[in-house]
């Protein structure tokens, strides 16, 4: 998922004007309103953007030097009626259409972001900041989170397993197992047993569809692309 505002992260009033990237925060479509003079001046929304056409509309009118202004007070709320297969079927699409995001709005060469600490309310500054950015002759972004650690390390134990090397295989064992704690820990506080298990799977779910399509639609576009996740508690 590229950077959303959600309303427990960010406060009224307008975002930082410091620098807009594919990484900004932005508006979601679903409660958004535009002025008639900045879509006239920068165009209407890019058909080629099955998915997150909502930040291609901000960042071309950020850019164009229009100011975005949240407002916390003005909510939407509707209901999702879907099964279990039209909820992985729109995560895997979320990640399968974003890579065109970055081919559209971001730059060639090897990238890779990782979450810091801007998960307090402030400004706008965004959920990921870039660790590593390089010249490569491919374009790759890579979105290093809990994620994926959790999948990273977990593949490493079993192949240190394979290997025949207990002791390591042991110690990854346990740092998957902490990082799956802390990556759950919200679910986890749930006091209905029911409710742990129902968000956990679906959490799970939601993210490995979106990486796999992530993959699959960064393949698509020319590019090697591991999408963000939802690592946030909320």
């Amino acid at each position: 998922m590229i950077i959303q505002i959600l309303s427990n992260l960010f406060e009224e009033g307008y975002l930082k004007r410091d620098k807009y990237s594919v990484l900004s925060a932005f508006f979601a479509g679903a409660n958004v309103a535009f002025r008639k003079q900045a879509l006239d001046q920068v165009g209407h929304y890019d058909p080629l953007c099955v998915s997150g056409e909502d930040q291609d509309m901000t960042l071309r009118i950020a850019r164009a030097g229009w100011e975005l202004y949240f407002e916390p007070k003005a909510q939407v709320r509707h209901k999702n009626k879907m099964t279990l297969k039209g909820f992985v079927r729109k995560w895997y699409d979320y990640g399968y259409h974003h890579p065109y995001i970055f081919k559209k709005h971001g730059s060639s060469g090897f990238h890779i972001y990782y979450s810091g600490n801007n998960k307090t309310k402030n400004s706008g500054a965004p959920m990921y900041n870039q660790i590593l950015g390089m010249r490569f002759p491919w374009c790759v972004n890579i979105f290093l989170t809990t994620f994926l650690t959790m999948h990273i390390l977990a593949v490493i134990a079993i192949i240190l397993a394979i290997s025949g090397l207990p002791i390591p295989a042991i110690v990854f064992g346990i740092l998957t197992m902490a990082v799956f704690l802390l990556y759950f820990r919200a679910d986890l506080s749930k006091k209905n047993i029911g409710k742990v298990f129902a968000f956990i799977i679906f959490r799970y779910v939601a993210n490995l569809a979106l990486l796999w399509g992530g993959f699959r639609g960064g393949i698509h576009f020319r590019m090697f692309y591991i999408s963000a996740t939802l690592d946030y508690a909320g």
